[in-house]
């Protein structure tokens, strides 16, 4: 790329940096992409998306994911035109360097801020090199910043950002709830607005909310995170509340299996941190009413459904990190009122005043975050998926019968072998994990054994077990043929074990071979 002239106009030049910014983290993040081994979840999104003949078939699929079906359409339709997951990793991170684009160009931050926000934690590694459908939500809620501090609104596009923003994950159907408060308030003030654009953002909306919401309530037969919790007992606030810790200050624990940890391991202190954390953000806002609103409302929402509903992960609570920076891109379009006490404005002033020294302690965290998880999914394997398919495909194994458990961790591997295996899990054949309650993950050695052995004699043929954890030796009749430890998910570690039959044909080869550790 040719240097910008030095007669360039401020503009030129700024566009110039913008398009060398964009440029590095997609380059960045496709060298990671191609390093990257993909993990159960990537896979499952995928192997719903290339088994579904039809749109009815695919979301009759998507009933017990969780997630309204955006991004999963987007899959369906590569889908059409190629069968290499490759594709879904580069559509996710053309999304992730959508949202950076926008991000660069019309956010109000300054220029360092910007370049360690995006080569940060989230926005480079877990939304970008991790293909999820949480990309896809960060792009809607950058792409509404953007839109509606650019006068004068339109208040119909908003409303169909808003739209899809709901079709991504159930996170971005609780951001879209806040957001479109706002929006409808902001509509509300501009009695111009209220015309037919008006009326027909808010029928958008509501459409939007309530296509989420059909696709989100789970089948009555649902297995997965069903109940829900609403005991107040200290542990389990305090481990929810740490999730704002988590999500601003992602550094992990100095642990080859680093994925989901946190540098401060006590809860007690996350929990701490993360009330100070908290506390400032609203004193940030508190003399701005639409930051305030987005930010608490948004906070309290997804930490309501942390504590009552589901846990979550990191990748998770990354949308927490989020609302602190849309609320801090949506008060730069909000002056802040004086009519507080003095004390409360005299914290807010503080707050405000150190805003900048805060947010650069954050996002150089997150900058430090972001490079450690590149740094070691570059040189190490995130999952051993491949590692175990491409063995199998070596010695020919791949024609033989294959039982994998549990199914989650085993369908990366079916995935990598293009091919689907019997989980005994659900007693079928199938790739992708279906979450419903005919699902046994806890299976015992034994009974995976008997359902081995019970597949091995009515197809009269060997069988291999994929397990993820190692059996105890000489306590099963099974032959270790090898072993796949070195994945930065332990959970894709693999035990590959032979079944034995009474006819074993080969089996002697494998029982002269000692496993080597991959």
């Amino acid at each position: 790329m040719h240097p910008l002239p030095d007669d360039a106009t401020p503009s030129e030049q700024r566009a110039g940096s913008l398009m060398l910014l964009v440029l590095a983290f997609f380059s960045l993040g496709l060298m990671l992409l191609l390093r990257h081994e993909m993990w159960q979840d990537e896979w499952q999104a995928w192997l719903i998306a290339m088994e579904s003949p039809s749109l009815p078939d695919l979301f009759r699929n998507l009933r017990y994911e969780g997630h309204p079906g955006l991004w999963h359409l987007g899959l369906f339709l590569v889908s059409r035109i190629t069968s290499s997951p490759l594709a879904m990793q580069l559509l996710h991170l053309l999304v992730a360097t959508g949202a950076v684009y926008v991000f660069l160009k019309c956010s109000p931050f300054t220029r360092i801020e910007k370049i360690l926000f995006i080569f940060g934690y989230f926005p480079l590694y877990e939304y970008a090199v991790i293909s999820r459908n949480y990309a896809p939500g960060v792009l809607g809620l950058f792409s509404f910043c953007a839109f509606f501090c650019m006068p004068p609104r339109n208040f119909l596009l908003l409303a169909v950002i808003l739209f899809l923003l709901c079709q991504t994950s159930v996170y971005g159907l609780m951001m879209a709830l806040v957001l479109g408060v706002i929006l409808l308030r902001g509509a509300a003030q501009d009695r111009a607005s209220w015309t037919w654009k008006a009326i027909a953002a808010l029928v958008i909306l509501l459409l939007g909310i309530g296509l989420s919401l059909i696709q989100i309530v789970p089948p009555a037969d649902s297995g997965f995170a069903v109940g829900w919790r609403f005991d107040a007992e200290l542990p389990h606030l305090m481990e929810t509340l740490a999730a704002v810790w988590k999500s601003y200050v992602p550094l992990p624990a100095p642990d080859y299996h680093f994925w989901g940890t946190n540098i401060l391991s006590d809860c007690r202190w996350q929990s701490l941190l993360s009330l100070v954390l908290l506390v400032f953000g609203l004193l940030l806002f508190i003399r701005q009413p639409v930051p305030l609103f987005l930010y608490a409302v948004g906070t309290a929402g997804i930490l309501a459904f942390t504590h009552v509903k589901y846990s979550g992960s990191l990748r998770h609570h990354g949308h927490l990190f989020l609302l602190l920076i849309a609320g801090l891109w949506l008060s730069s379009a909000y002056p802040r009122k004086k009519n507080f006490c003095w004390f409360i404005q005299g914290l807010s002033d503080f707050c405000w005043k150190n805003r900048p020294r805060v947010i650069l302690v954050l996002l150089a965290a997150q900058l430090a975050a972001g490079l450690t998880a590149a740094s070691l999914d570059l040189f190490f394997p995130f999952s051993a998926s491949k590692d175990a398919a491409r063995f199998i495909r070596q010695h020919q194994l791949d024609r033989m019968l294959i039982l994998g458990h549990p199914d989650d961790a085993a369908s990366a591997v079916a995935g990598c072998l293009g091919r689907p295996l019997y989980y005994p899990a659900s007693q079928g054949w199938r790739t992708f994990v279906i979450w419903n309650r005919k699902r046994e993950p806890g299976l015992e050695p034994g009974e995976l054994l008997r359902q081995a052995e019970k597949l091995s004699r009515q197809h009269q043929e060997e069988a291999l077990l994929l397990v993820n954890y190692r059996l105890s030796p000489g306590e099963f009749p099974l032959i270790l043929i090898q072993q796949f430890t070195n994945s930065l998910v332990p959970e894709e570690n693999y035990y590959l074990y032979l079944v034995p039959h009474p006819c074993p044909g080969n089996m002697g080869k494998w029982q002269t071979e000692a496993p080597r550790r991959r």
